[in-house]
């Protein structure tokens, strides 16, 4: 059960590098109580934010998520924190359907379990979405459960399926691009650290696939 809401904390993110956003604010977020609100100050809507915190396995509050529009232009992005997580080692029960979380703007990667040097991700996106081609420090298994697509792992280019399975090791190239709705269940590891990230935050915010 979530604790009595405290006194919002702002964070104004429009002065920081993009690289040193992400890690401020989950770093801020942690800090704050359960029922305690983040009030992000950005330059474009922040959705994408809270897919990413819920990507980190963060303990925020998907339905209590808003935003809005400052006379300057800016957006405020409000992040309510929950309970703490499970931790590592406890079971974990669940299906496509109850994660299910399409974004309308990216991929929705919706972190699901973590390990001691392992993550499982329920990747859900939607029809001409994509994750970018990216080499972060991770091996991958991307096993397709609905959908059809492309992808690229290393130097090959493969069409997806329901049933489909990639495994790619760490350094190697790869992306997906949904050709329908796709939803798969992805397990890296060892557990992306932010450096694994930034190439698909910059490839994401140019809308750039390659």
């Amino acid at each position: 059960m979530e604790s009595q809401q405290q006194e919002p904390v702002t964070m104004d993110v429009r002065n920081m590098a993009p690289v040193e956003r992400h890690p401020k604010i989950f770093e801020k977020f942690m800090s704050l109580h359960p029922g305690q609100e983040l009030r992000i100050i950005v330059d474009h809507e922040p959705k994408h934010l809270l897919e990413h915190m819920k990507h980190e396995g963060l303990p925020v509050v998907s339905s209590a998520y808003t935003s809005f529009r400052n006379d300057d232009g800016s957006y405020v992005g409000v992040f309510r924190r929950g309970d703490s997580v499970a931790s590592a080692g406890n079971i974990k029960i669940t299906s496509f359907d109850d994660e299910r979380s399409f974004s309308p703007d990216r991929f929705s990667p919706i972190g699901i379990y973590s390990g001691e040097s392992y993550k499982v991700i329920i990747t859900y996106i939607k029809a001409g979405q994509f994750i970018p081609v990216h080499s972060p420090g991770t091996d991958l298994i991307f096993a397709v459960f609905k959908g059809t697509g492309t992808a690229i792992a290393g130097a090959n280019e493969t069409k997806l399926s329901p049933g489909s399975i990639i495994i790619v090791p760490k350094g190697e190239r790869r992306g997906i691009m949904a050709t329908t709705d796709m939803e798969a269940l992805h397990v890296v590891s060892p557990i992306p650290g932010n450096r694994d990230h930034v190439e698909v935050m910059e490839k994401l915010s140019q809308r750039k696939f390659l």
